[in-house]
């Protein structure tokens, strides 16, 4: 009997975290996690698209209060779901498979009132040309004024947060992400929030820059234009 792609890429999982002395309650917890987001796996193109619309739809199925918990592990499967063993690699050297569930050390007080603190948080010129870019790329969804700008400011609320981060790395933009995720989930706009933080990544780290804009980022003297609904 022919072994599916999610059957295969969840035993080599499991074997990688009991290799690495996570807990068997741990393990249980998360192979049941996988066998729930397989059923949405099934059947569709190996593609990191068509992976992201399976686990919106997945996310969408699940309480709310399971999110924080099953993040990580929808996460880290997805380099085995695609057979990515360069990436596996690098996660398992940097210690990412730890089994943990995240650890919020941000208070629900104190999120709330980073999020209401937004406008009055000035941006770096750095900052500005990273919010700028995703600016224009929201522009183009068509989006009412009111769903934007929440767009923006949720990009905001991330860009900010990502200041103590010393490198742009894929594990500390997660951490940061799953820090920030009880407040929408507070707030009731917890998928709106992740949509927009797997887009915001690639423009953190300069992917979705234009030449001239990542030059731009170490020259303090360069005008941005101003972000009334962000600044």
């Amino acid at each position: 009997m022919e072994v599916s792609r999610e059957e295969e890429a969840q035993k080599a999982y499991v074997k990688l975290l009991t290799g690495q002395g996570v807990s068997q309650r741990m393990l249980i917890q998360r192979e049941f996690t996988i066998i729930r987001l397989s059923a949405f796996l099934k059947d569709i193109p190996c593609a990191g698209s068509e992976y992201r619309q399976a686990v919106d739809r997945f996310i969408a199925s699940i309480d709310t209060a399971e999110i924080p918990m099953v993040l990580p592990v929808v996460r880290e499967f997805f380099s085995f779901w695609m057979r990515d063993i360069k990436a596996i690699a690098a996660m398992s050297q940097a210690k990412v498979f730890n089994g943990n569930a995240p650890m919020v050390t941000t208070t629900q007080d104190e999120l709330f009132k980073h999020w209401y603190d937004l406008d009055k948080t000035m941006m770096s010129t750095a900052e500005k040309i990273v919010m700028e870019a995703f600016l224009s790329a929201s522009e183009t969804k068509g989006l009412d004024p009111a769903a934007f700008k929440e767009r923006m400011r949720m990009a905001k609320c991330l860009l900010v947060s990502l200041r103590q981060v010393p490198h742009k790395q894929s594990h500390s933009y997660r951490q940061t992400v799953d820090r920030n995720l009880p407040l929408f989930n507070a707030l009731g706009t917890q998928h709106a929030f992740l949509s927009v933080a797997r887009e915001f990544y690639y423009f953190w780290r300069g992917d979705m820059l234009k030449p001239q804009q990542l030059q731009a980022q170490v020259k303090p003297q360069v005008k941005t234009r101003a972000l009334a609904m962000a600044a």
